[in-house]
C-alpha cells in the first residue's frame, strides 16, 4: 500500500510539473514578442525648439533678470527675453531651420513661450517678417500691444504694430489675423488690420505702391524751434519722422511735432508697410534761426484748400 501511494504521488507531481511547463510554454512562447514585453513606452515628446540670435547689424539691446546687455550673433534667447532695436538695425532669428523671424529697423520684442509646438512672442512697435517652414509641426503666435494676435503654421508673412494698430501682410501660405473676439484668415496675397478692441478688417488684395504724402512746411528761415508736419501714408504702415516714430490714424493721417535744430537742416520722413516696401521723402532746407523776428509757416493751403475767411482777408 505504502508503494502504491508513493507511485500515485510521484505521478501527481510530474503531471502538476508537467502542467506548470505547458503553462510556462503558452505564456512565452505560444504569446507574441509584444504580450510577454507589455505595451509600449509612450513616445518621448518632441525636443523643444532652440531660438538663436543668427545675425545683429546696428543697436540691438537684450533685457534679461533686470540687466541689459548688447545682443550678440549666436545668444540663445529665453522665455521672458525683451528685444529692443533701433531705427536703421537689423534682427535675424533662428529656429533651427523650423522657423526665422526678423526685425527691421526700430522695434521692441519679446520672448513668451519657445517650444517644440507652439513658440509665442509680443510685438509692441516695430516692423516684424517671419517664415515657417510648414512641415516643421511649428506654430507660430506673435501678439500684440492692443490684445491682437497673429498666428501662422506655416508661409511667409509681415506684422507691422502700433499701439494703436496691427497689420499683417502675407505672401506666402495662410495665417491668422484675431482681435475683438473674431478671427479672419489671411492668405497669400492678402492684407488685413485690427484697430485696438476691433475685429479684422476684411481680407483685400496687397496695396500695390505705397503712399506717403507729406506737407512740407516752406523752406526758409524761423525762429520756431517747434514745427508740426502733416501728411498721409497707406493704412497700416508705420511712419517715422526724423526716426520718430508717428501716430497714425485709421486712414494713415498724422500730424507730428518736430523740433529744430539750430542752423539748416532737412528733415527726413519715411514709411514701411507689411508688403515690405519703404519709401522716403525729404523737406527742403528748413533755417532755425533764434535771433530772428517771429515767422510762421503758412499751414492754410495743407492739402490744396485754402479757408474761404483767409481768402477774405487777403483781399
Amino acid at each position: 500500500m505504502a508503494q502504491a501511494r508513493g507511485r500515485i504521488q510521484f505521478i501527481a507531481a510530474v503531471a502538476a510539473l508537467g502542467a506548470v511547463v505547458a503553462l510556462a510554454w503558452v505564456f512565452f512562447f505560444a504569446r507574441g514578442p509584444a504580450d510577454r514585453l507589455g505595451p509600449p513606452p509612450p513616445a518621448p515628446p518632441p525636443a523643444p525648439a532652440l531660438l538663436t540670435v543668427k545675425s545683429a547689424a546696428g543697436t540691438v539691446w537684450l533685457s534679461r533678470g533686470g540687466t541689459r546687455v548688447p545682443l550678440r550673433p549666436g545668444e540663445p534667447l529665453r522665455e521672458s527675453d525683451a528685444i529692443e532695436t533701433t531705427d536703421g538695425s537689423t534682427l535675424e532669428l533662428a529656429a533651427g531651420d523650423r522657423y526665422q523671424i526678423l526685425l527691421d529697423g526700430a522695434a521692441r520684442f519679446g520672448v513668451k513661450e519657445i517650444a517644440a509646438e507652439l513658440s509665442r512672442f509680443r510685438l509692441d512697435e516695430g516692423l516684424a517678417s517671419a517664415q515657417v517652414r510648414k512641415d516643421s509641426g511649428s506654430v507660430l503666435v506673435i501678439e500684440s500691444s492692443v490684445d491682437a494676435s497673429v498666428r501662422t503654421a506655416g508661409g511667409r508673412l509681415m506684422v507691422a504694430a502700433s499701439d494703436q494698430r496691427v497689420a499683417v501682410g502675407v505672401t506666402e501660405g495662410e495665417s491668422q489675423l484675431g482681435s475683438g473676439g473674431q478671427i479672419v484668415a489671411v492668405r497669400a496675397g492678402q492684407f488685413s488690420l485690427a484697430e485696438r478692441g476691433r475685429s479684422p478688417s476684411e481680407p483685400v488684395e496687397l496695396p500695390r505702391s505705397l503712399l506717403l504724402k507729406v506737407d512740407w512746411p516752406g523752406g526758409g528761415a524761423t525762429n520756431q524751434r517747434r514745427v508740426v508736419i502733416h501728411g498721409r501714408a497707406s493704412p497700416g504702415a508705420l511712419v517715422s519722422i526724423g526716426g520718430e516714430r508717428v501716430r497714425t490714424g485709421p486712414d494713415g493721417a498724422f500730424a507730428h511735432a518736430v523740433i529744430l535744430a539750430e542752423g539748416q537742416q532737412r528733415i527726413e520722413a519715411a514709411a514701411r508697410d507689411v508688403a515690405g516696401r519703404r519709401s522716403t521723402t525729404e523737406s527742403p532746407p528748413v533755417i532755425l534761426d533764434t535771433r530772428a523776428p517771429d515767422t510762421e509757416f503758412d499751414t492754410r493751403n495743407l492739402w490744396g484748400k485754402q479757408r474761404p475767411e483767409a481768402t477774405r482777408d487777403r483781399q
